[in-house]
This record gives C-alpha cells, sequence and structure tokens, in this order.
C-alpha cells in the first residue's frame, strides 16, 4: 500500500459477493429488464391502438342501388344522430347522480359513434362518389365528417366539466334527494 493511499475500512456488515451466484444474478437481471420493457412495449401498443383512427374497407355490395329514397333515408339517420347527440350532451347534467356519469358518457359515445360509422358505410359515404348523387353523398360526407367533429368537441368539454366540476353536480345532485326525502317525510 502506497503511503498516499487511505485504506477504507470493510464494514462487517458488507460482504463481498459470491463469485458463483454472478450467472444467477446477470439471469435475474435480465429477467428484470424483459419484464419492465415488456410492460413498457405492452403500454406503447395499447395506447397507439387506441389512439389509431380505423379505417374499414368500404364492400362492394352488388345490390345497392343509390337512389334518392336512399339517400333521403339516409339524410333522416343523419340528422336524427345530430339530434340525439346534441340532447345527449345538452342533458348530460341530469345524468349526474350516478354513480359514475363519465363512463355513461362515454359508453353512450362510443355506441353512438359506431352507429355514425355503421351510417357511413351503409350510406357509402367514404367511397368515390359517382353517379347523379355523387354531389349529395359527398354533402353527406361532410355533414357526418362535421357531425364527428362536434361530437369530439362536446366529448372534450364532457370530460374537463367532469374533473373540474364533477363534484360539484354531485354535490347538487345529492342535495336535491335529500330535499326530495325531507319533502316526502313531511308530507
Amino acid at each position: 500500500m502506497d503511503a498516499g493511499e487511505a485504506r477504507v475500512p470493510e464494514s462487517p456488515a458488507v460482504k463481498a459477493r459470491d463469485p458463483r451466484l454472478r450467472p444467477y444474478r446477470a439471469a435475474l437481471w435480465a429477467v428484470y429488464f424483459v419484464i419492465v420493457v415488456g410492460g413498457v412495449g405492452l403500454v406503447t401498443i395499447s395506447v397507439a391502438r387506441n389512439l389509431r383512427v380505423t379505417n374499414r374497407p368500404v364492400r362492394a355490395d352488388p345490390c345497392f342501388l343509390p337512389t334518392k329514397a336512399a339517400l333521403r333515408l339516409c339524410l333522416g339517420d343523419l340528422e336524427g344522430l345530430y339530434r340525439e347527440g346534441n340532447e345527449r350532451a345538452w342533458a348530460l347534467g341530469t345524468g349526474m347522480e350516478t354513480a359514475d356519469p363519465l363512463g355513461s358518457w362515454q359508453t353512450w359515445a362510443r355506441a353512438w359513434e359506431a352507429r355514425v360509422e355503421d351510417l357511413g358505410e351503409r350510406c357509402r359515404l367514404d367511397g368515390p362518389a359517382t353517379g347523379p348523387e355523387a354531389v349529395a353523398r359527398s354533402e353527406l360526407a361532410a355533414g357526418r365528417d362535421a357531425l364527428l367533429a362536434l361530437h369530439r368537441a362536446y366529448a372534450t368539454q364532457v370530460a374537463r366539466f367532469a374533473q373540474e366540476h364533477g363534484d360539484l353536480a354531485r354535490g347538487a345532485a345529492e342535495a336535491l334527494a335529500h330535499a326530495r326525502e325531507a319533502v316526502g317525510r313531511a308530507q
């Protein structure tokens, strides 16, 4: 030992690692990293699948006849979906008494979006618009896209409201329920 080197006293609690166990330690570290990387990979894949917009291929239906009556039915269905979306968004406050109002909104929203997607497939709004009804079909597609954009804005506002003011709405609903009980007992 050199005169300039200071010797660090070895603690009795710290023991040297047994070199015979090195392969097992390496195997455990490998398993640990595989689990961590696998978990991060699964979360990434899950998020990517959730964010991905699915574009279903347009099926060629030989029995489909693009008639004016079919276009009127498509327009009526689209207007019905528009009314339903607006009514549901504006009536959301009445559902705050439930245990999970945001969850019920999201369940309804997914079903509503599926119905809009089915309308697009049934009315051939995503396919190439040809023939005399091409302009009407492209306008229906534009209306559907605008309706979905409005729905996304509603969904954003619903999530924001639930996060920021959901407790106030639940408190108001609870106070009204207690008032109902008190009035019922008073009669």
